[in-house]
């Protein structure tokens, strides 16, 4: 904890442009009577009255509930899979190529599909999260793996470990600060398109909401269901810096010693 406290502290310290932002925007709006500009004090309003009293367990747990489950299986798929590709040249030689040509399909544009297979349920969601989010996870894992410290590699061919245990107790280990930046870019590419996807195909989370209000202009709705999303956004950010910094704390403070 106390590692993670100076880290805490400069976030903390590091937010005086998004308060900036908002008070600007407090007073800018105030006053305002365009009906699609309303003013932030309103909004805010109506953001307590929709998101403590009214919609939280309706739209805002979906929402949550298929991100990180699509996130998770994404991760328990993608890092074991590109941990064996990124050891295995052989794996590589024929594997990475379709692997390129699946990853260069928008996510947003398998929507669609994803839901002539799996229906407008959960599981389509779920589905085009965990998709979405494998790439990143996939190409970071094989990268980081292949390009593990040749003195670590030395190291356990001198301890005569076996092929198994040099890739879970060498490569992946080393492989790790790569692997939480793909996870980071990942879980971007996981929130837009868990969003998406309730646009496409619900009626239920946080982009159903949105699109509902905005279709029904319900204009106040409409701005607390995209001021929701990016406190979310921000929250979950947060939420996986901390995780990261706990997770590889042997690796930050190595780089402090340099």
């Amino acid at each position: 904890m106390k590692r993670v406290w100076p880290w805490f502290l400069a976030v903390l310290i590091g937010g005086w442009l998004p308060v900036a932002m908002i008070a600007w925007w407090w007073n800018a709006s105030a006053g305002s009577v365009d009906p699609f500009f309303p003013p932030l004090e309103t909004i805010w309003e109506q953001f307590k009255f929709n998101w403590i009293w009214q919609y939280w367990g309706i739209h805002v747990m979906p929402t949550l509930q298929n991100l990180i489950t699509g996130f998770l299986l994404a991760v328990a798929i993608s890092i074991p899979l590109g941990a064996l590709i990124g050891s295995s040249p052989v794996a590589a030689r024929y594997v990475e190529p379709l692997v390129d040509f699946v990853r260069s399909i928008p996510p947003v544009a398998l929507i669609p599909i994803f839901i002539l297979l799996l229906g407008l349920d959960s599981s389509m969601r779920i589905m085009s999260v965990a998709f979405a989010a494998s790439f990143p996870i996939l190409l970071s894992a094989i990268e980081g793996v292949r390009t593990t410290n040749g003195v670590l590699l030395d190291t356990a061919t001198v301890f005569r470990l076996t092929r198994s245990q040099v890739l879970w107790r060498v490569r992946l280990p080393n492989a790790l600060p790569t692997i939480f930046a793909g996870l980071q870019v990942s879980f971007q590419i996981a929130f837009i398109v868990a969003i998406a996807s309730e646009i496409l195909g619900s009626g239920f989370g946080l982009g159903a909401f949105t699109l509902i209000a905005t279709d029904s202009f319900m204009i106040l709705d409409a701005w607390t269901g995209v001021l929701l999303l990016g406190i979310l956004g921000y929250l979950l950010n947060i939420v996986f810096d901390v995780v990261e910094r706990i997770s590889l704390r042997w690796y930050f403070g190595q780089k402090k010693l340099v």
